[in-house]
């Protein structure tokens, strides 16, 4: 659990470095320059979803062991990745190559942290798949064990006449 709280920390605080650093793009000014609309679009939803990877991994940290959550914010991590790709191939060709390889540089720094992620998110499927297997055989059990039982006579309501 140390561990998992500790990957999801990091995370956190990443998106937290590269939140300002997003900041400074500015998609509105290459639309001006004929750059198509979909960057705005990119970086609103990307600048919310480092956002919500903040608040997911504050969550994550307090139940570490939530399959779902986990699952989660996973995906939402590994979505911002490629976002971030997209979105950099404008900010070179549009803004500012430099900022485009220092935001690259930044989020690829967490790179080891989403495999962790990966791995702990790998783990609790496995985890919930081995609980799930038991939970099975033991209801299997019950079940067999009551269908070797007698039934029980049939009782009638009836008052006697």
């Amino acid at each position: 659990d140390d561990e998992m709280v500790a990957t999801f920390n990091q995370i956190s605080q990443r998106a937290a470095r590269l939140e300002p650093m997003l900041e400074q793009l500015r998609p509105n000014d290459w639309i001006a320059k004929g750059a198509p609309d979909t960057y705005l679009a990119q970086w609103n939803s990307l600048l919310q979803q480092f956002r919500a990877i903040q608040s997911d991994m504050a969550d994550l940290a307090q139940h570490p062991g939530h399959l779902p959550d986990s699952l989660k914010a996973l995906f939402r991590v590994q979505s911002t990745h490629q976002v971030i790709d997209s979105l950099m191939g404008g900010t070179r060709k549009y803004q500012n190559p430099a900022l485009a390889d220092l935001i690259e540089s930044v989020a690829a720094e967490a790179n080891a942290d989403v495999d962790r992620l990966e791995k702990i998110v790998l783990q609790l499927a496995d985890e919930k798949e081995r609980q799930f297997t038991v939970v099975d055989r033991e209801a299997q059990r019950c079940r067999a064990t009551l269908s070797r039982q007698p039934a029980e006579p049939a009782r009638t309501n009836r008052k006697p006449q």
